[in-house]
């Protein structure tokens, strides 16, 4: 009888722990400025793009590519109706100075086919004075059939995303 009750009691304190909460849920994270890795890109939202940041580290001059493309699962590569566009570079990301870019069409053989002169999806800057080791801020605004287009990538080591050193 004693092992009755003693089991009665224990059953109704509930062994004196309370009972476990659910998890909690993470927010959902919301479609804005963030970047994401991609091999050697650099990927971040662009209004209803992707822009994805590469660099080309050479002997004869170091240069900044920026790709866009779908930000859906696809990422399809998207020719945007500009003929340039100009970034910010801020070297040491936050800390140095800073100089403006000009991003210029890529010639014709490194676009996809169909690309003319008045769209692309592939833009090419030269930076002949970066440092491949020392992190850069590079950020954009223009727009686009009346959609403003930005994009701004932190902590961008052109070395670690280069995809192409000579």
């Amino acid at each position: 009888m004693k092992r009755f009750i003693a089991c009665t009691v224990i059953a109704l304190a509930g062994c004196g722990t309370p009972p476990a909460s659910p998890p909690a849920v993470p927010p959902k994270e919301e479609h804005g400025e963030h970047t994401h890795e991609r091999d050697k890109l650099l990927i971040a939202d662009a209004g209803p793009y992707h822009a994805l940041l590469t660099a080309h580290l050479s002997k004869t001059g170091h240069e900044l590519d920026v790709f866009f493309e779908t930000a859906d699962a696809a990422a399809s590569p998207v020719a945007i109706p500009i003929g340039s566009f100009t970034a910010e570079v801020q070297i040491r990301a936050g800390e140095g100075g800073v100089k403006k870019v000009e991003f210029k069409p890529a010639p014709l053989n490194e676009r996809p086919a169909g690309e003319g002169s008045d769209r692309c999806s592939h833009f090419v800057a030269a930076v002949p004075w970066i440092d491949p080791d020392v992190p850069l801020r590079v950020t954009f605004e223009f727009t686009v059939d009346g959609k403003k287009v930005s994009a701004r990538w932190n902590d961008f080591v052109p070395r670690k995303y280069a995809h192409h050193q000579d």
